[in-house]
């Protein structure tokens, strides 16, 4: 979903029966994994004012000209921990991706990002296992309409 606005984003989960809260709780995923380069590149000089100035320039190292099968975690700090510190990140401007940035700073999800930010961790889980059972329960795809991809980047053939 990268490269989208938080109003296509907000659209998009409410279609599926979800609400803004699922919208950013479920972003916090991001807590774990890693991106390509090629999907933080896009977003990098649109975000100056609100990136973080030495992790900005680290991603801009890191990702600038090529580099597209280069990796950044998602969570530096805590990469491997299911917890909240993808949204204390955003507090300090260190998004990865410029949607997740972007999510700061919108007045409908802004909220729920500082609130995630400031609670403890326990919370967000709780939160993030509720609205990932709504989520089971927006879209159910059986048959030819979806697949279990055996690897997330590319469609199983």
């Amino acid at each position: 979903m990268g490269g989208q606005s938080v109003t296509d984003l907000i659209r998009f989960f409410e279609s599926n029966g979800l609400t803004i809260m699922d919208l950013v709780v479920l972003s916090g995923a991001h807590t774990i994994g890693r991106a390509t380069c090629g999907a933080v590149r896009p977003g990098l000089c649109k975000r100056a004012g609100t990136l973080e100035r030495q992790y900005g320039d680290f991603l801009r190292r890191k990702c600038g000209a090529g580099g597209d099968g280069e990796y950044v975690e998602l969570d530096g700090e805590t990469p491997t921990a299911f917890d909240n510190q993808y949204y204390k990140n955003l507090m300090r401007g260190r998004a990865v991706l410029d949607t997740d940035q972007k999510m700061l700073q919108d007045s409908r999800t802004g909220g729920y990002v500082r609130a995630f930010a400031n609670q403890p961790s326990q919370m967000f889980v709780h939160q993030f296992a509720q609205s990932m059972r709504r989520l089971g329960e927006a879209q159910v795809l059986t048959g030819n309409e979806g697949e279990v991809r055996r690897k997330c980047s590319a469609v199983n053939y």
